[in-house]
């Protein structure tokens, strides 16, 4: 409510606190106009009934039961609701989809039954039947990138579009030399050298070849390695967890 200034206050267009009086230096204390205090009670009452309780003159504690009230009901999201757009895809923590979500596993699903959906999304991830169905997006397995957005860091990709794994090429084009038994150590410039990489001993299945030797110095140096390493696929570190989509 709108702050009501003491009726002996001087005329102001801004708020002036209330004081208190001062009967050795003859000062008289601010005056509560009528208006403060009916302003005040509907402002409780207001509080009070929108809680859904009726007001009791008996009982001193309804403000407090009232705020209790209010609180728990925005806390479960009640009052006022918590409300979250059709199209909004989130990572759930349960294989199982809450009421008013779909899993993001491509399925194609009603036009009419989820025409909240429909309407936000379309056929971009997928026109189902072309008449009667349209298509969730399909994240099962794979990680999500912003769409570039004419940013350029990922330029000419179309919005829910499909992209296939790659490994980046090195950022150094300069060719090593990996020494032996040479007397020089360390890695120096080869003269010509095909392959260069790595393997862990640890993983089954690699292997490395070596190719080129040259003879420099005392022993003969390795120019290149074919290496036969890694999984199916390149990828950080990761946990899995469902993608479900608003409807």
């Amino acid at each position: 409510m709108k702050f009501v200034n003491p009726r002996n206050a001087p005329e102001s267009n801004v708020r002036v606190p209330y004081w208190d009086a001062n009967r050795t230096a003859g000062l008289i204390g601010a005056i509560p106009p009528a208006k403060l205090v009916n302003d005040l009670q509907d402002e409780i009452l207001k509080v009070i009934t929108q809680a859904g309780l009726t007001p009791d003159p008996a009982d001193p504690t309804q403000l407090w039961q009232a705020l209790s009230l209010l609180l728990a009901q925005v806390v479960a999201g009640v009052s006022p609701p918590i409300t979250v757009a059709p199209g909004i895809i989130a990572m759930h923590g349960s294989t199982i989809p809450p009421a008013g979500w779909l899993k993001c596993n491509g399925q194609a699903v009603s036009r009419t039954t989820f025409a909240p959906l429909f309407t936000v999304i379309g056929t971009a991830w997928g026109a189902g039947d072309a008449v009667t169905t349209f298509n969730v997006p399909d994240f099962r397995g794979e990680f999500v990138r912003g769409f570039d957005d004419a940013r350029g860091i990922d330029a000419g990709r179309a919005f829910a579009s499909f992209q296939d794994w790659a490994t980046a090429a090195p950022k150094t084009t300069t060719p090593t030399r990996i020494n032996g038994a040479g007397a020089t150590i360390g890695m120096t410039n080869a003269s010509n050298p095909s392959k260069v990489g790595f393997a862990r001993p640890s993983k089954t299945g690699e292997s490395v070849t070596g190719q080129g030797y040259d003879s420099s110095g005392s022993g003969n140096e390795l120019d290149g390695l074919n290496v036969v390493t890694g999984d199916a696929e390149t990828r950080p570190r990761n946990l899995a967890a469902m993608f479900i989509i608003k409807t």
